[in-house]
């Protein structure tokens, strides 16, 4: 399965916030959308970075009384890894748990078509998984009683 499939039936909103923002709407914004990261965008569309919930975690600890004022643009991670929609799921699984990173933005020309988390890929996996479980399962009770392959 290719994750652009995936894209397509989550929807591909992007939930993004301005680099020049604070870690304070970062927070906000995150909890009122109820998600982990935002996107970070350039003028152009492309993306610049992503803001997680460790970036902040890890914002509060190196800077306990100035965290709330501190820029987004300065603790957003900046070395994305991204992939396209052709990317397969379970490369693309693999390839996220090697690198210890929940949220991959999906790129498509050079513009976020959407942002996939790890649990996304997990629900798309267990389903795939269930339907070719299924499928099996048909093969196996539609298999000819005389011991003839089908087909």
């Amino acid at each position: 399965m290719h994750i652009g499939a995936i894209v397509a039936s989550k929807g591909g909103s992007v939930h993004t916030i301005e680099p020049h923002r604070t870690l304070s709407d970062a927070v906000d914004r995150m909890l009122a959308l109820r998600v982990s990261s935002l996107l970070i965008l350039e003028e152009d569309g492309r993306a610049a970075g992503i803001i997680t919930e460790h970036d902040v975690i890890r914002a509060l600890q190196r800077q306990p009384d100035a965290w709330k004022s501190t820029r987004v643009d300065d603790v957003m991670t900046r070395d994305l890894f991204t992939a396209s929609p052709e990317h397969e799921l379970g490369e693309v699984i693999a390839a996220m748990t090697g690198r210890h990173i929940r949220h991959l933005p999906v790129v498509n020309g050079g513009r976020v078509a959407g942002v996939l988390s790890i649990r996304d890929l997990i629900r798309a996996a267990m389903e795939e998984l269930a339907r070719h479980n299924e499928m099996m399962k048909r093969y196996i009770r539609e298999w000819p009683e005389s011991g003839e392959t089908p087909g």
